[in-house]
């Protein structure tokens, strides 16, 4: 079975990443700020690889973090949706 593929990013959006490990996307077009935890980082950062999977992220978030496999997929997917409604990335 193939996972969906992930969106890309909106290249209006500028990613920084703070010395915490957390994160902030700045959307050129709206001027508005977003804050990323730790776990949303590492979504946000994944979305560059071409070969990301959002099952390899959850593990890669599984295996930083204490939190199980399946909550970790379902925050990918909760992060994916939500950057996705707010214009942050662009549909695959």
């Amino acid at each position: 079975m193939t996972e969906p593929r992930l969106p890309k990013p909106n290249p209006q959006v500028l990613f920084t990443e703070l010395d915490d490990g957390t994160g902030v996307l700045l959307h050129l077009d709206t001027k508005f700020y977003f804050t990323l935890n730790a776990a949303a980082v590492i979504v946000w950062k994944s979305l560059a690889e071409p070969l990301a999977e959002p099952g390899a992220i959850a593990e890669r978030i599984t295996s930083l973090f204490r939190i199980d496999h399946e909550t970790a997929a379902r925050d990918v997917d909760s992060v994916l949706r939500e950057m996705l409604e707010d214009g942050l990335v662009l549909p695959a």
